[in-house]
């Protein structure tokens, strides 16, 4: 029978001010909260379409030498 392994959790000590745990604390309204998450999916949004842009990119440029390279050729 395998013996379980237990993780060990990662410590981590950062430094939090008073004021921003109070502010974690107050509740938001429901469109402060709403604009939070847009924003928040926004950014995400924005990460993922950098990578994206990131791995094609090289493709298209490929892709538009050879057809200029055939569009010259045909002619």
């Amino acid at each position: 029978m395998a013996q379980s392994q237990q993780l060990e959790r990662p410590r981590l000590r950062g430094h939090i001010s008073r004021r921003q745990r109070h502010q974690a604390l107050v509740p938001l309204r429901a469109a402060a909260s709403r604009k939070l998450a847009l924003i928040v999916g926004y950014q995400a949004m924005a990460l993922i379409n950098r990578d994206i842009a990131r791995v094609f990119t090289p493709c298209e440029e490929e892709a538009e030498r050879r057809l200029t390279k055939f569009r010259r050729t045909k002619h």
